[in-house]
């Protein structure tokens, strides 16, 4: 109910906003409002007038024939001018005209007469008496009496009070104030007059409510053809704004080329104002692509409606205002109007589109012909791309590793924690690279360099991770065949001087920090030149090698054994509470060496001289091994002692 009255209501707005409409109704409204209130202020009073008049006429006619029965002439009234035939007279008027009550007055305003005799002998004291009737006008009102009904109630009665004034010329001679009961008469002209009204107010009802009809159904028709222009205006604001904000050149022709209508695209790809465009033809601006004119009749053939133009979209060249000349593709739509074909044309500039495929072309060459492996995942770390260096080195297809993650390429030999680090830079800084192990296909572990890089797109998230490696086993070996020739002595496989030298100076400052001792003991091998000169250098070889395994067994690990050349080797003792443990890890070194050993069936024996510096008794990490050999060279001297300490010529069993 409310959503009709709603519509009504729309439909009414709507037809009040047509001007005919508006001023018919407003016309029709004021007619219907018009004609009640003209029936009720202007009919009903001309109507009372009128019966009151009708009233006046007869009360004048029966005061000429009252003054005739009085015999009064041209005399003033007196009292006693009242006489029988009189009152029968005013009787019969009572009978006969209605008349409810008479009064007779002398030129003062006494009564003289009354048909109420408690009126007789009383002055009217009106001023309307003396200033109108008076000077000879009839004067009159309408009035509500109270009289006594058959039921003996009080009931109210219309009565006519009229005053007709009797004149000698200009001299007042008396009045006669006659009262005339119109209450039936002028209660029917109210009936009548009231049966009126509710007709014209019905007929104006009937009128308001037809007009209200014929408004609604006009506003109806008026809101539905509003809305099919707003509908229209709307497409048309749509597609003006389409062509307007659109980035492709949207160009309109007639069926033999000629432009239409040209957007602001088109001005920023072509270079004509629209006004000089709506001078051209669509042939000016664009044309086939080489020299394939046939494809030029094809267009002029598809504008004319000879042919079809092909599929989709085609590419052509386009000529801007200077001449100049740039790819473009092109979209052509058939559009009928007025029985004629007109064309829309839809033409986008690839000028940077053709420059990024042709480096993406470039780039996937590049990433085809690199010797790197190149692996591209998305955010989530999924493989999306791979190269075929990638393939070559690992093993892994293409098929195989796209959708997948990097992790199936761990070797295992590196920590949680080393993973966890490298990603919290690549997050942080955008960038990680280092050496990593990894595993191939056919489970062999390499190591490679990595370069890891996170990729932005033009908005600055996050789209992808580019890592790029590539396997340095070979070189690694040969590093670390490189540092074991520089640190490690050949023979043994000890470290040699300059690992040595490190390792003291590293042990010293661990002592330095924690207040603990550092010792360093100078071995060197007695009767070791005797058994070279007796079984050949190459089993004086293999006894220092097994010496060097004797020495390294009785050791902590932390601990370092070294070689200094020919017979001479030097154990580091790091992290010492006390020398007691010194001459322990002495005697342990001595009975290892002193065994027999059994080289190629020959029997060797060799004897072990120890000579021990400390620290921090010798402050000077490069006072450690001098002292410690002259400490040895001690221990050499005194035979029966076979560990001797420096600055101390006291020596151990």
């Amino acid at each position: 109910m409310g959503c009709q009255v709603s519509e009504i209501w729309a439909n009414l707005i709507a037809a009040w906003r047509v001007p005919f409409i508006r001023y018919g109704l407003l016309v029709s409204v004021s007619a219907v409002l018009a004609f009640p209130v003209l029936s009720s202020q202007y009919l009903q009073p001309k109507f009372s007038e009128l019966l009151i008049t009708v009233v006046e006429r007869n009360a004048k006619l029966s005061a000429g024939h009252m003054r005739n029965m009085l015999n009064l002439g041209n005399n003033p009234i007196a009292p006693d001018v009242v006489d029988p035939m009189f009152e029968h007279h005013i009787k019969m008027l009572e009978a006969d005209y209605l008349l409810w009550k008479a009064k007779l007055f002398n030129a003062d305003g006494l009564t003289v007469y009354s048909t109420a005799a408690k009126d007789i002998g009383n002055y009217n004291k009106y001023s309307y008496f003396h200033e109108k009737v008076a000077v000879g006008e009839t004067y009159s009102k309408l009035v509500t009496k109270q009289t006594m009904s058959m039921e003996g109630e009080t009931v109210p009665r219309d009565v006519v009070e009229i005053y007709v004034p009797m004149m000698n010329g200009r001299e007042f001679l008396g009045a006669f104030e006659l009262y005339y009961d119109i209450t039936d008469d002028n209660r029917a002209l109210l009936t009548l007059i009231r049966h009126g009204k509710s007709l014209s107010h019905g007929l104006s009802l009937f009128i308001l409510i037809l007009l209200l009809i014929v408004a609604t159904r006009a506003g109806f028709d008026v809101r539905r053809r509003q809305q099919f222009q707003d509908q229209l205006a709307e497409k048309e604001l749509r597609l003006r704004a389409m062509s307007e904000s659109a980035q492709d050149a949207i160009i309109t022709t007639n069926q033999q080329g000629k432009i239409e209508s040209w957007n602001p695209a088109a001005t920023r790809i072509f270079g004509y104002l629209e006004g000089d465009a709506l001078e051209r033809t669509i042939y000016d601006l664009v044309r086939a692509t080489g020299n394939h004119q046939e494809r030029d009749q094809s267009l002029i053939g598809f504008m004319k409606n000879e042919t079809q133009i092909g599929d989709g979209v085609i590419e052509q060249i386009g000529i801007d205002r200077q001449g100049n000349e740039f790819p473009l593709e092109m979209s052509i739509a058939s559009m009928p109007l007025q029985n004629q074909k007109h064309s829309v044309c839809v033409i986008r500039d690839v000028t940077e589109r053709k420059k990024s495929e042709e480096q993406l072309r470039l780039s996937h060459q590049v990433m085809a012909c690199a010797t790197e492996g190149i692996m591209i995942t998305d955010q989530q770390e999924n493989i999306v791309s791979v190269n075929n260096a990638f393939t070559e080195i690992t093993g892994y297809s293409a098929e195989e590793v796209i959708g997948e993650k990097p992790t199936l390429l761990r070797s295992g030999k590196h920590p949680g924690d080393f993973y966890q680090s490298m990603w919290s830079e690549i997050k942080t800084k955008g960038f990680w690279q280092g050496e990593i192990w990894n595993r191939k296909k056919d489970g062999a572990v390499f190591v490679e360099w990595l370069g890891i890089s996170a990729v932005l797109d033009q908005n600055g998230d996050l789209s992808n991770y580019v890592g790029i490696f590539t396997e340095i086993t070979q070189r690694k070996n040969q590093q670390v065949e490189l540092e074991r020739l520089a640190f490690y002595d050949p023979l043994t496989g000890l470290a040699n001087r300059l690992l040595l030298q490190d390792r003291l100076e590293q042990s010293c400052s661990y002592a330095r920090r924690n207040d603990s001792m550092v010792a360093v003991l100078f071995i060197d091998l007695d009767k070791f030149k005797l058994v070279n000169d007796s079984f050949g250098h190459e089993v004086g070889d293999l006894l220092l090698q097994e010496v060097a395994k004797r020495i390294s067994a009785v050791v902590r690990e932390g601990d370092t054994v070294a070689r200094l050349g020919g017979d001479e080797f030097v154990v580091v003792l790091r992290d010492l509470n006390d020398v007691d443990a010194v001459n322990s890890v002495a005697d342990k070194i001595i009975n290892a060496v002193n065994q027999p050993i059994q080289i190629q069936g020959n029997q060797c024996s060799v004897d072990a001289s120890v000579g021990v510096s400390l620290y921090p008794d010798h402050q000077q990490v490069s006072d450690l091994l001098k002292h410690a050999d002259i400490a040895m060279y001690k221990a050499k001297r005194h035979h029966d002692k076979r560990v001797c300490f420096s600055e101390s010529l006291e020596m151990t069993e």
